[in-house]
């Protein structure tokens, strides 16, 4: 699908559309957006098509369009009014933190935002659609409602964060100072010191974060042994996910180190919590493949992911293909 240069890709309005997917190097970068226009945001990459973005040049506009009755759900008409002629006037900033000073580029977002006949419609900058595209790469999913709800402007792009590292398996990370409030959008000449920033921003990102259980996201941060002339802010993820993720690597390690072992105790869980038949068992057994499978799935159970299932045994033989459901 070739969209000439002077010609945008349309995106017809999605209903019901829960997840957000954005690039990672979205996420990363800088827009200096208060929370009503951060919440005007969402709601236009809430309506982003991918699939339809994939198919076409890099440098393609996209137009997307959102009803009068989706927007008074989060903001008035008159705030948007307000909040959109700003967001025209803002930038948004890509940099390497490797090579800050190098590498770096400032685009307008959006060409055109109108609202017209109940209908609030985005335009934007053809300059924007490489940048939208690199979610084939690295991309983080998050929920449209939840990220809604924050009343905190920092929380929201804090919550991104953490949807970014999650979404790559990496539960520790850390950043400097510097590069976190880059990340926060906090103003270079605000919260100078350590304490402040602390106190005013992520004191309170944390708290409307885990207090909301978002995703059941629990994370706790620390500076290391330094008290003074903090420089660096180390980051830990717990969710039940994470958990699982933990679990499903030690498990991996120590089949290796011990096979035998390993195995009698599965075969141990299988007895204990499944009701498979013996020929299901010794497939799963004897395959690494299902053994790898299995164990993973036996502990997302145990870690809550799943439930909404009834029967552990029927859901997991189904998964890896050893049944199959009736049509």
């Amino acid at each position: 699908m070739k969209i000439p240069s002077n010609k945008s890709l349309v995106l017809p309005f999605k209903h019901s559309r829960i997840d957000n997917y954005l690039s990672n190097k979205f996420i990363v970068s800088s827009i200096p957006y208060k929370r009503v226009e951060q919440k005007l945001f969402e709601l236009f990459v809430n309506q982003i098509d991918y699939e339809a973005l994939a198919n076409v040049d890099d440098n393609t506009s996209i137009i997307v369009s959102i009803p009068r009755s989706e927007i008074v759900k989060y903001v008035t008409i008159q705030q948007s009014l307000a909040v959109t002629k700003s967001m025209m006037e803002k930038s948004i900033t890509f940099l390497d933190f490797n090579r800050p000073e190098i590498e770096y580029e400032h685009l307008s977002i959006f060409s055109r935002i109108s609202y017209q006949d109940g209908v609030l419609e985005f335009e934007t900058n053809h300059a924007i659609g490489k940048y939208l595209k690199d979610f084939q790469k690295q991309y983080a999913r998050y929920n449209l409602e939840k990220i809604q709800s924050f009343k905190y402007v920092y929380s929201s792009t804090m919550y991104r964060i953490l949807k970014m590292h999650m979404g790559q398996k990496r539960f520790t990370f850390s950043y400097t100072v510097n590069e976190l409030k880059k990340l926060l959008q906090v103003d270079e000449n605000k919260y100078v010191n350590f304490y402040d920033f602390n106190v005013n921003v992520l004191v309170k990102a944390h708290r409307e974060i885990t207090q909301m259980s978002v995703d059941n996201i629990q994370f706790e941060y620390n500076t290391g042994v330094r008290q003074r002339g903090i420089e660096t802010i180390y980051f830990k993820i717990d969710t039940p996910f994470a958990n699982s993720e933990a679990d499903k690597s030690d498990f991996l390690e120590a089949i290796t180190m011990n096979p035998d072992l390993v195995l009698d105790n599965v075969r141990a869980v299988m007895d204990m919590k499944y009701n498979f038949r013996s020929n299901h068992q010794a497939l799963i057994l004897e395959n690494k493949s299902l053994l790898d499978k299995f164990v993973t799935l036996h502990i997302e159970f145990e870690h809550g992911l799943h439930p909404k299932v009834k029967n552990r045994t029927a859901y997991i033989l189904t998964s890896l293909g050893l049944v199959y459901k009736n049509k």
